[in-house]
């Protein structure tokens, strides 16, 4: 008994040792400066979520009608990302506000470390409201196009901006009622993808719906490991995700199965019309089983990331996919 006795002291005192050297080095870290803390603020890791949305519509616009505006295509790139950006700062807000998130426990570092107070949070969700506007705003002019603008481009806009911002802010929160994997879906599959394909074509179609799908699941998956993280803090706080719900278990298998079900989709698409270089993200695959086996171990710290990266390149290969599918 007196071994297992010192066993189990010389594990409490390793265990509160590394307690005091992680403290230590969070207070070592040098201060950020205000602007960085602006941009990191931004989640700016995750932007290129929207950057691939917007390639995957464009170049469907490409393939469709064989022109391209360049300068439609910068317009829309600034708007996507300032518009994801807004949603991030407001999620980090929110969260902070319902209590989701906490300076000690919360992996979103937005409200606590970056030396930036609540008036600089509401004043950046100001900028990054009127940057959207100002986009949307070239946009139109661009286009010149009264009907299309009407009809497809300000419903979409709306639409987007709406999920976006009920995201985590009041009075809807759509995270904390368990909606938030399906808004993700829609904003940056389904109303992206199209927006960047109306952009370049000037009309609606139904086929970036379909080819956003494989996409969109990818882009799921980056929120479904950052939900399955935060079980705890969320449940704690009285929030719904889908992740809490399943449980870590039933995430993993949800994570796998959005991979699984974005390449057969993809698949599909390349059935349709007979052109399997649609197909070019299968090289990804190898990186697919390290992410999954990762989440298998509980690996969860910076698998965020890792999955937001392998979202970023499976939708650059889908747009070149697309691209090189021309008839």
């Amino acid at each position: 008994m007196s071994a297992i006795n010192r066993n189990e002291k010389t594990k409490q005192v390793v265990n509160k040792t590394k307690e005091i050297k992680t403290e230590s080095e969070q207070q070592q870290k040098p201060p950020v400066s205000k602007l960085m803390g602006f941009v990191l603020a931004t989640r700016p890791w995750s932007l290129t979520i929207s950057v691939t949305s917007v390639l995957v519509g464009s170049a469907l616009a490409y393939r469709e009608i064989r022109e391209f505006d360049s300068i439609m295509l910068s317009i829309i790139l600034v708007g996507a990302i300032s518009l994801q950006a807004l949603g991030n700062v407001v999620n980090s807000f929110y969260d902070c506000k319902n209590g989701n998130d906490t300076k000690e426990k919360s992996a979103d570092r937005t409200m606590f470390d970056f030396g930036l107070t609540e008036g600089n949070i509401i004043n950046l969700i100001w900028f990054l409201l009127i940057q959207c506007a100002i986009c949307l705003g070239l946009m139109i002019v661009r286009m010149d196009n009264i009907k299309c603008i009407v009809e497809n481009i300000l419903p979409l806009a709306a639409f987007g901006f709406i999920l976006n911002i009920s995201y985590t802010a009041a009075p809807i929160g759509l995270k904390y009622i368990g909606l938030g994997d399906l808004t993700i879906f829609l904003c940056f599959g389904p109303i992206l993808v199209q927006s960047a394909f109306i952009s370049q074509t000037h009309y609606h179609d139904s086929l970036a719906y379909f080819y956003s799908i494989p996409l969109a699941l990818t882009i799921v998956a980056v929120l479904h490991v950052n939900n399955t993280r935060d079980i705890k803090a969320d449940s704690e706080a009285g929030s719904i995700t889908l992740a809490s719900k399943l449980g870590f278990k039933n995430c993993y298998y949800i994570y796998a199965a959005l991979y699984l079900f974005a390449y057969i989709y993809l698949f599909k698409l390349s059935l349709d019309i007979d052109k399997y270089i649609l197909n070019l993200p299968i090289i990804l695959i190898p990186k697919i089983i390290s992410l999954i086996n990762q989440f298998k171990n509980k690996k969860l710290e910076d698998l965020t990331e890792k999955t937001g990266q392998f979202s970023f390149f499976f939708g650059g290969l889908n747009a070149i996919g697309v691209l090189l599918s021309m008839q």
